[in-house]
């Protein structure tokens, strides 16, 4: 059950694997309503457990990186609890077991392997989390195994899912409680004993206040590192992880990536700035993960509390991605894709020069595609339809000219927003604006734009006429309140 390794290549843009997951992890307690930090302290005690229990290098490598990947499935039942919060289904989960066959269970076992096998994991990891759902006792599923005929990787993660949930609520007596009640039943009677006869040490590791830097300290050596193509791969995992939660977004973050790229090459971003929109286009909505089913397949509109909920996954995409410095570009870019030109978007409510080109291609891309969707509140939109409606945007001045024209461009079609107002200036005008409002004398104007004093007085005095202002700051205010000012 080795990961796949991708040695540490200056050229590129490395990043940690244990770092990225690690702080990603946070996507996983946010999905399953857990204390933020859950899925490291899990990793932290399946591992030290592993020590104590004799365990090798290599099945401790494999207890880190399966106890980490195994969260990639918890979105896989999503849709069996929408009817209600399908958050606070799964944290409650664990606190009692895993009884019966449930379909919802080996759909999180299934969706754990696919994105795993996504992200790079290698084979024993993969074979090792095809038995997520079985037992010590052989009560679980699908395949009924029992005893050691479970890798010690999985026994060593089941322990440690469950200790850490029962620790949190109910402390250290809990925690020890569930494992005696358990033991020789759901969990090995000997990682059991090891476990309550070090209980306080373990413990003590899961409490550590630096639990990411003791979950650093703790991947087995050689450290594995991702370059640009296994960083595609966790972006897409991840999006597909997203996306899963919710059969309405099934395929969303992964086709807005796309479409962004695609009118990226439309207004000629470079190579970097295209990368780093691909990789936003598929963070973008991770934060959905925060906000109940119930409230994204309600068919109706939507009261004043639901719509703070869904506003609020904007904000959680912005603290899952921020403190990974290898993204900070895409997050700059991601967390913003819900915000508008005019300020009318959210979470941060920013508006023109504050929104790069990039992100305010995304924001076309994520509009444009989320109406090709059929939504519980709308049947999919066509095409004429969805031109319509960008422009729309573009003429009240909540979305970009340049990016829709992109988006509609890669879409195929011939339709083309009108730029926003000017107010009359003509091209030479907002050309005089400009330098005016940078202070620039008439003389200056006129030797940079090769043309007479005379005519640079005329057309600042249509300037001021048409933007009803009598003086250079009143210009300079109107180009930067409607974003003229580059």
């Amino acid at each position: 059950m080795s990961i796949s390794l991708v040695m540490r290549d200056p050229a590129m843009m490395p990043a940690r694997m244990a770092e990225l997951f690690g702080r990603l992890s946070l996507a996983f307690d946010i999905a399953n309503d857990a204390p933020y930090g859950k899925a490291v302290r899990s990793v932290v005690l399946a591992v030290e457990l592993g020590r104590l229990a004799g365990a090798n290098g290599q099945q401790l490598r494999d207890t880190y990186w399966l106890s980490l990947f195994a969260y990639l499935g918890c979105t896989g039942f999503g849709h069996e609890e929408s009817a209600g919060d399908d958050r606070s289904v799964r944290s409650t989960m664990p606190m009692v077991g895993i009884e019966d066959p449930f379909a919802s269970l080996l759909g999180m076992r299934d969706t754990s392997i696919q994105l795993a096998q996504i992200v790079g994991a290698g084979p024993r990891i993969v074979s090792a989390l095809g038995e997520l759902c079985e037992r010590w006792d052989g009560r679980g599923v699908p395949a009924c195994l029992s005893g050691e005929a479970l890798s010690l990787p999985i026994r060593l993660h089941q322990i440690a899912h469950a200790v850490e949930i029962a620790h949190d609520r109910r402390g250290r007596a809990g925690a020890a409680a569930l494992v005696r009640k358990r033991a020789g039943g759901q969990f090995d009677p000997r990682l059991c004993k090891v476990l309550l006869d070090d209980q306080a040490g373990l413990f003590a590791a899961i409490e550590d206040p630096n639990i990411l830097d003791r979950f650093l300290g703790l991947e087995p050596k050689p450290v594995a590192w991702a370059d640009e193509r296994r960083m595609d791969d966790i972006a897409r995992a991840l999006a597909i992880f997203a996306d899963l939660k919710c059969p309405a977004f099934l395929g969303h973050s992964t086709g807005v990536a796309a479409l962004a790229e695609r009118a990226a090459q439309q207004m000629d971003l470079g190579m970097e700035d295209t990368r780093a929109l691909r990789w936003a286009g598929l963070l973008h909505d991770i934060g959905r993960l925060g906000v109940p089913n119930a409230i994204w397949m309600r068919p109706g509109p939507l009261d004043w509390a639901q719509w703070e909920r869904v506003r609020l996954h904007a904000h959680y995409t912005e603290r899952i991605l921020s403190p990974i410095a290898a993204l900070a570009a895409v997050t700059e870019i991601a967390v913003a894709a819900h915000e508008r030109v005019d300020g009318s978007g959210y979470h941060q409510r920013r508006s023109g020069r504050a929104l790069a080109p990039a992100a305010r291609l995304l924001a076309a891309a994520d509009i444009a595609h989320a109406m090709s969707e059929e939504r519980p509140h709308r049947p999919a939109l066509d095409a004429a339809e969805i031109a319509r409606e960008l422009v729309a945007g573009v003429r009240d001045g909540r979305l970009d000219a340049t990016a829709v024209d992109a988006v509609l461009a890669s879409l195929g079609m011939e339709t083309r927003a009108e730029p926003r107002s000017l107010n009359g200036l003509s091209g030479r005008e907002v050309d005089v604006s400009r330098l005016l409002a940078r202070g620039k004398t008439n003389q200056e104007i006129a030797d940079l734009l090769g043309i007479s004093v005379r005519t640079v007085h005329n057309h600042v005095q249509h300037i001021f006429d048409k933007l009803g202002v009598h003086s250079r700051s009143g210009a300079a205010i109107w180009l930067m309140d409607h974003d003229f000012v580059n």
